[in-house]
């Protein structure tokens, strides 16, 4: 079984394990480390660290290894390496003096976290509101100027494959919509580490706070976070509705874009026929970047079913908006690279119909219900964690199968994993499904229901999942009544619904 530590669950297989861990362990399997390709020898290796930018929930980064696989007829492999840096805020710094040194051959990391390291060459991909429609994001990814900024990176001695775009980033809230300035008074509002997204988020009156994944989740369950920015795509594959249901639907803060970076001696061992797949493979991804996140009405509809509201913000407060960031312009514009950078962007932006604005369904504006929280009964049994005894691959194949998959597919979820003992945690509302290596593989939220059955919320469904559960006093089964989807059935049913959990804590 190969051993991989995967933070994010193959368990959201709807909108993840397609794109994911299936394709992972595509190009892991059977992988070698030599350097050269040719004929039906062992293919040239690629480790590839993964932070907050990963092949789950970043569409371009699964089309990148996609294309390198197919232009080199499996002569090049990526080996994803999930969580690489860490779960700290310093995640992308890491990956960066990662690749730097040697000790990975390339990273993805979103460009906001050069400018921690002294690289402020991609500081206008992320100034406020300025690139604010997928139409003007496509234009700048499609233009010279990323070229121009990956060429800063000599000084930190990593070389720039590629900016990838992202989806637009929107202000999601706890209480309510954050719409003109004076909502953002006082709030705490989290932004991944970055110099100018701080300053933004500063600008408005907010304080500035870099928590992510699970630490924010427990943020904005507790209130001690009342706001962060996300895209949709992501928001709803983090289930985060429930905690922070109002979205902004009219505010795009910034896009996130993806720097596709290598080691410049890993580089040099290459022929340059392998070089050549690598730097096609990543300006094919990024020509096609935002076009895999553009189309959105889905996500809403989806996201609006689960309880997530959307609100517009007016031309006055858009108008205020602007104003209150114009100090932040000032710092950026200091530099002239950067200014140049922003003037270019704003000729790409007034040639640029912006498109259509986001579609709000009927009935998903306004308060939130309460239905959509996460929350549990006046007697939640379950509390607690819940572990697996040691689950084999045969074990593993068997109830795959048994739950609709191909024995194929088993095989292949298995080894992506390389986790043989799972626990599930059930705290106040609060799911996690962790590996054992004590690793949080997903999280979400969950409701006890009164007639002995579990609602598990998911941010790739529709709607939610649900069990029925047996329990004693050691001992928890469950038995699925409905998935999300079909891609979920043979996954969530295999692990849930397959394997007694003993409760361990």
């Amino acid at each position: 079984m190969r051993r991989r530590k995967r933070a994010r669950s193959t368990l959201r297989k709807s909108a993840l394990i397609g794109v994911a861990a299936i394709m992972a362990a595509a190009c892991t399997r059977g992988a070698g480390a030599g350097d050269k390709a040719g004929g039906r020898g062992e293919p040239v290796v690629l480790r590839v660290a993964e932070g907050a930018a990963d092949s789950s929930t970043n569409l371009a980064v699964a089309e990148f290894v996609r294309r390198v696989g197919e232009l080199s007829d499996g002569d090049m492999r990526i080996q994803l390496l999930p969580d690489w840096g860490g779960t700290e805020p310093m995640v992308e710094q890491n990956i960066v003096r990662g690749v730097a040194e040697g000790k990975v051959d390339l990273g993805l990391v979103g460009t906001r976290v050069f400018d921690t390291l002294g690289v402020r060459s991609f500081q206008a991909l992320t100034a406020p509101m300025l690139i604010d429609s997928y139409s003007l994001e496509q234009a700048v990814i499609g233009s010279d100027i990323p070229a121009r900024m990956l060429g800063g990176l000599g000084t930190l001695k990593v070389t720039g494959l590629a900016v990838l775009g992202d989806g637009l980033r929107k202000p999601i809230a706890v209480e309510g919509p954050l719409l003109g300035p004076a909502d953002w008074q006082g709030v705490t509002f989290a932004a991944f580490r970055s110099q100018g997204q701080a300053e933004a988020v500063q600008a408005l009156g907010a304080r500035a706070t870099d928590l992510w994944n699970i630490g924010l989740t427990s943020a904005l369950a507790s209130g001690e976070v009342q706001g962060f920015e996300n895209n949709l795509f992501v928001y709803r594959a983090a289930g985060r509705q429930g905690n922070a249901p109002y979205v902004t639907a009219n505010v795009n803060l910034w896009p996130r874009t993806v720097a596709v970076v290598a080691n410049p001696d890993r580089l040099s061992r290459l022929t340059a026929v392998q070089e050549g797949w690598l730097r096609q493979a990543a300006k094919e991804a990024a020509a096609h970047s935002t076009s895999l996140v553009e189309h959105e009405d889905q996500i809403v509809t989806d996201l609006c079913q689960a309880g997530a509201r959307f609100a517009n913000a007016s031309e006055a407060d858009l108008a205020k908006l602007r104003a209150a960031f114009a100090p932040v312009y000032s710092s950026l514009e200091r530099d002239p690279q950067t200014k140049s950078f922003i003037t270019r962007i704003e000729v790409l932006k007034r040639s640029t119909p912006a498109g259509a604005a986001l579609a709000i369904p009927p009935g998903c504006t306004g308060p939130a219900p309460d239905s959509a929280r996460g929350g549990v009964t006046s007697e939640d049994s379950i509390a607690g964690t819940w572990t697996t005894g040691k689950i084999t691959e045969n074990e593993w194949v068997r109830a795959f199968i048994a739950a609709g998959g191909t024995e194929k597919e088993a095989h292949s979820s298995f080894g992506a994993t390389g986790t043989t003992h799972w626990s599930l945690r059930f705290d106040s509302g609060s799911f996690m499904l962790i590996q054992q290596d004590g690793s949080i593989g997903y999280n979400t939220l969950y409701r006890v229901n009164g007639d002995g059955t579990l609602t598990l919320w998911s941010g790739d469904c529709t709607h939610p999942a649900m069990y029925r559960y047996d329990l004693t006093s050691k001992t928890l089964r469950l038995h699925t009544l409905t998935q999300c989807s079909s891609h979920d059935a043979p996954y969530n049913t295999a692990l849930f619904a397959s394997f007694p959990f003993t409760r361990s804590g």
